[in-house]
């Protein structure tokens, strides 16, 4: 999961860089490019590449038929995208003439974006093998090496050349090509000149019905963007996008942690069902009890973070962040919740539930943008991931059912919503600080420790032993 975050955190890491050589301008068309290469691996792909973290164990134990397995997988993954990469680049000022009528003169920057979604489909790839034979310490080391790299690439287009949005976007393609390289020589024992059609029978039933899931996924989580562009300025989307920057690491740490639960999942769920839900239900309250702390940390200084960190026409950011951070959170819950079906194979099912997420978010973001802008596509993204959980709990019991939402998981997350909503309060006195705010958010975070001491997630005693072995 650490591993995997790694790129990412090259983003974090420039965020205080990027808001004095970017305006909010710059950052509003970055935005638009990273909602466009949001769609595009579902389209190049059909979604065929994640099917390996589920038939993976199906093959494993014959070494041939494995490769001949991957290798086909990886032949249809490069005839699809090629032949997606070849239309959007002839159709790009079409393209963007249709969805995005606000980035005249920025074809360029998109063009180099869609490129780096090609490049990103193989690398998703290459880390999924990594990644579902558990080889964990490989992974890391090789991410952190990449880390680096990408760090330099990053600064040396920003800082050194200037080059704005258009530097952003050229860094995170030639940061993707380098990591695809590498990814590609650690695995590419796996692949072989062998195409087996039969073999990729299964996949596509696996992966077709996860099209519309994926769409209706992706839908919800960047209409706003869209429909923003539509309403606000650039300069509003980019204030947007850097909150969402932000509240990223929450989306990166849970998406990391399900690709990494996943794997682990099917194989339990293989030898015991009654175990993989003992086992579900135990490691995501304890999940989403410590994202749940780590965002009242985020939500209660949030204003101090952008205050101290970032130059102050990126202020108002503030306030979106914590609630924006809420909806991966909840994301969370969807995750563990569906578990089961994907693992049954039901994903024709799972797309129900994403659809209605879906429309339900595109309703309420045409009705409230207009209204009340970047603020309304905030909330109205948490509000389709609290639908999604509750959705997700219904099909859920109907095909395996992990028994997620139980009464401490309810707790807790009415004590991080008691928590936002205070934060929210305290930090808009911002300007006239005195102790007894720093007092209040302390006594908020003490609240959500005793709630994890009473839950026995967090033990103090085990704690203190191992403390005493140390200094032993």
């Amino acid at each position: 999961m650490i591993a995997s975050f790694l790129p990412t955190a090259v983003g974090f890491l420039m965020l205080p860089i990027y808001t004095r050589y970017l305006t909010p301008d710059d950052y509003g068309v970055v935005a638009l490019v990273l909602s466009l290469q949001s769609f595009l691996p579902l389209i190049m792909t059909l979604q065929v590449h994640n099917s390996i973290s589920r038939f993976y164990f199906d093959y494993h134990e014959d070494r041939e038929k494995l490769r001949v397995f991957i290798s086909t997988i990886l032949i249809v993954v490069v005839f699809l995208s090629t032949i997606v990469l070849a239309g959007l680049l002839f159709y790009i000022d079409e393209i963007l003439s249709i969805v995005f009528s606000k980035t005249i003169g920025y074809n360029e920057i998109f063009a180099l974006g869609v490129i780096a979604s090609f490049f990103g489909v193989f690398n998703s790839t290459f880390i999924n093998l990594i990644r579902v034979q558990q080889k964990a310490k490989l992974f890391m080391k090789v991410s952190l090496i990449l880390f680096v790299l990408s760090l330099g690439v990053n600064i040396t287009e920003v800082i050194i050349l200037e080059r704005g949005a258009y530097g952003v976007v050229e860094a995170s393609l030639i940061s993707v090509v380098l990591s695809s390289i590498v990814y590609l020589y650690l695995v590419k024992e796996f692949f072989i000149v062998k195409f087996d059609f039969s073999k990729i029978i299964d996949p596509l039933k696996f992966s077709i019905p996860l099209i519309p899931h994926s769409l209706s996924g992706l839908i919800f989580m960047y209409s706003d963007r869209i429909i923003l562009e539509k309403y606000v300025t650039l300069s509003a989307i980019g204030l947007y996008m850097f909150s969402d920057k932000i509240a990223m690491i929450f989306k990166m740490i849970v998406n990391e942690f399900n690709n990494a639960f996943s794997p682990y999942f099917n194989k339990i769920a293989k030898e015991s069902k009654e175990k993989a839900i003992e086992e579900t239900q135990r490691i995501s309250l304890a999940f989403i009890y410590f994202t749940t702390m780590l965002l009242s940390i985020f939500s209660l200084f949030s204003v101090e973070l952008v205050y101290y960190l970032f130059d102050s026409q990126y202020y108002e950011a503030w306030y979106i962040i914590p609630i924006l951070s809420m909806a991966y959170v909840y994301q969370s819950h969807y995750m563990f919740i569906i578990s089961g079906v994907f693992y049954e194979k039901k994903t024709h099912i799972v797309m129900y539930a994403t659809i209605a997420a879906g429309v339900l978010n595109i309703l309420l973001n045409l009705y409230y943008i207009p209204l009340y802008g970047i603020i309304a596509a905030a909330y109205t993204t948490v509000t389709s991931f609290i639908i999604l959980s509750i959705t997700s709990e219904v099909i859920s019991k109907q095909i395996y059912y992990t028994d997620v939402l139980k009464k401490k998981l309810l707790i807790v997350n009415i004590y991080l919503i008691f928590v936002i909503i205070l934060s929210i309060q305290i930090n808009s006195l911002f300007t006239n600080f005195t102790i007894f705010e720093y007092i209040y958010k302390i006594i908020l975070l003490f609240i959500g420790i005793i709630i994890g001491y009473k839950f026995k997630l967090l033990n103090f005693k085990k704690l203190k032993k191992i403390i005493r072995r140390k200094n032993g």
